[in-house]
């Protein structure tokens, strides 16, 4: 993944960048890496100033050949991209998919304030997501949010150290507990509670501590329900995800993995 830069390969040819799926913003931060040996340092200390407030100097330019570090370039646009807003992202994403992705770029331009509230999940803040680097990278992220793409767990893939019978007892205890009007913190308060009554740990160091005692732990619970949900053993929070999805989408997701699970 590392190579001298050359116009014959990728790394010179901007169209490869376009049909990949690379914002040029995310290119320009990744080439400042190499322009300048100070911008990694300036970019830490300044994660959300524009490219533009950075004083870029000729004496800080490297005098040998640039080394064009792929897995870097990864690296620098997931950062970037996890800094812009949903709605920057969404307008890049439809105009990326009209060109490349008849699927998804339907699936955006139908409903655009659903896409933009999926892409702001974990958006913002201290510590924001970083689920993709490049376009191309987002229909799978955001598939199981879709009927049209979304896929079922199988029954392996529950956690081996919950009985489909606690698994349906969960799932059951779910639906009836959930409530779309709860926060973050009421939701999983929830899950904690039903998780306790059915023998797992509220907190994964009291598991740690005694296992003997328990069955497992919450962390088991939402495992539970998060496979039933969106099909995955990883996903953003869960709360806002049935916001995105609806009680009644949620609800016949939650129905089809107890039948699987039987």
């Amino acid at each position: 993944s590392k190579k001298k830069l050359s116009k014959r390969d990728m790394g010179a040819n901007m169209d490869d960048y376009s049909r990949i799926g690379y914002a040029p913003e995310c290119v320009m931060e990744y080439v400042m890496t190499l322009l300048n040996s100070n911008f990694e340092e300036w970019r830490m200390a300044n994660p959300t100033a524009p490219l533009d407030d950075f004083q870029f100097t000729t004496k800080k330019m490297s005098t040998s050949g640039w080394l064009f570090d792929m897995d870097k370039l990864l690296d620098v646009s997931k950062n970037t991209v996890s800094m812009m807003t949903a709605e920057e992202v969404y307008e890049y994403v439809l105009d990326w998919a009209m060109q490349n992705d008849n699927e998804l770029y339907g699936l955006f331009a139908a409903n655009p304030e659903k896409a933009k509230s999926i892409l702001a999940i974990g958006r913002g803040g201290a510590k924001p997501r970083k689920d993709f680097a490049i376009w191309r990278e987002v229909k799978d992220y955001v598939a199981f949010f879709y009927p049209e793409l979304y896929v079922p767990a199988e029954a392996s893939a529950y956690p081996e150290n919950v009985s489909k019978e606690d698994c349906k007892a969960i799932l059951e205890g779910y639906l009836a507990n959930y409530d779309a009007a709860d926060d973050n913190s009421q939701w999983f308060d929830k899950v904690r509670s039903m998780g306790e009554s059915l023998g797992y740990a509220g907190k994964p160091k009291d598991y740690k501590k005694n296992p003997d005692q328990f069955k497992g732990h919450v962390g088991d619970v939402s495992a539970v329900i998060r496979l039933a949900v969106t099909g995955r053993t990883n996903s953003p929070d869960l709360c806002p995800v049935m916001q995105v999805l609806g009680q009644e989408e949620m609800e016949r997701r939650v129905r089809e993995a107890m039948e699987i699970l039987k």
